[in-house]
């Protein structure tokens, strides 16, 4: 999941909407957000509220946010044919608005929170471990940012690959060394062995002690595990990371009747290994891996086509989106791990859509 981020930010251009005589299209991070007409100009600055935010009463009722006032979710929107995403707030909502805002997240100085969709029915037979279950050697996956909140982290000629990204539910499955450290650990270890094999989803964590129904139990993730036989072909000290897609997953179901998974990434030892190396794990464990849309320099020029389209796995359907990695693992003083996302507009549009793993 991406973290939420209310910057405050200067519009880097703004000009009249061809389809209405009373609107603009202002640009602010990358981000078209459309807005009355003659009420900003370039290089004002402003609080832009990207979409999946949720806008407290308060600032519905200061600013008249009709729209918003059944649950203050901030959404992509379509208006006269042009594409709107975000919310823009003048800087009088800050205390001290004169004061030197210009680049600060300031969303917890105004209650913005972001939007949390429920969790769908199939996938709530997992249950959280409590601290004492938990293998800690059992990383989660990178939280991935929106390209346009960081659009000077990959610069042109960058070798990065760009992936497909699967709308589904996130997974990841190991073969750990047992966490020991309490008496119960140590039995387990001597009854089981010092290898312990882990599996869920980013919250959802589950192993051999606690299935109820075979080795693998009866959720989506114990039937990836089964699918793939994944207890048996995954080495010691690794961690693989996917996406489980198809039927009831979520509202992308991919064609599908039943449900799969795509893998995306793999850790060993806790260090991720580079792309190359992850393509080479899973084929020689016949385990499918996410689309590639290319590999190559890196384009800003590109990014449009390969976000947009329709999806690599079922051509009937709209793509999410995509992911752009560097090709050699690097890290960024910003973000971390050198990898965003880029999420088809047409796809933000969708009414049920959710965008959150």
């Amino acid at each position: 999941m991406s973290q939420l981020i209310v910057e405050v930010c200067k519009i880097e251009n703004i000009e009249k909407h061809p389809n209405a005589d009373r609107l603009s299209i202002a640009t602010i991070k990358g981000w078209n957000c459309i807005v009355g007409l003659n009420n900003h100009k370039i290089g004002d600055l402003v609080i832009f509220c990207p979409p999946d935010s949720i806008i407290p009463d308060d600032l519905i009722e200061k600013y008249n946010l009709e729209y918003l006032k059944n649950n203050g979710r901030v959404r992509t929107v379509k208006l006269r044919g042009y594409i709107s995403q975000g919310l823009i707030l003048d800087m009088n909502c800050l205390p001290n608005p004169d004061g030197d805002w210009i680049g600060q997240d300031v969303a917890k100085t105004l209650k913005i929170t972001k939007y949390e969709p429920p969790v769908s029915g199939t996938l709530q037979d997992g249950k959280r471990p409590t601290k004492k279950k938990r293998n800690p050697s059992f990383d989660k996956y990178t939280d991935i940012e929106n390209i346009k909140n960081f659009n000077t982290v990959f610069k042109e000629g960058d070798v990065v690959v760009i992936t497909e990204k699967i709308h589904g539910t996130n997974f990841r499955a190991g073969n750990l060394l047992r966490y020991t450290n309490s008496l119960w650990g140590k039995i387990k270890g001597f009854l089981f062995g010092a290898y312990e094999f882990v599996y869920g989803s980013h919250n959802i964590q589950k192993t051999r002690g606690n299935m109820k129904r075979g080795f693998y139990g009866e959720d989506v993730y114990g039937k990836i595990a089964e699918k793939y036989k994944l207890a048996e072909v995954i080495p010691k000290d690794y961690i693989i990371y996917g996406e489980i897609y198809g039927k009831k997953i979520q509202e992308l179901e991919y064609g599908l009747k039943d449900i799969d998974v795509v893998f995306f990434a793999i850790k060993y030892k806790g260090k991720y290994l580079e792309w190359g190396k992850v393509v080479e794990f899973c084929l020689y464990r016949n385990l499918p891996f996410v689309p590639v849309l290319y590999t190559g320099e890196y384009k800003q020029e590109y990014l449009k086509g390969y976000t947009e389209g329709k999806s690599k796995i079922y051509e009937s359907q709209i793509r999410e989106g995509c992911v752009v990695l560097s090709v050699n693992e690097e890290n960024h003083p910003r973000i971390g791990r050198k990898i965003l996302k880029s999420i088809n507009e047409e796809y933000l549009l969708k009414k049920n859509r959710t965008e959150h793993h």
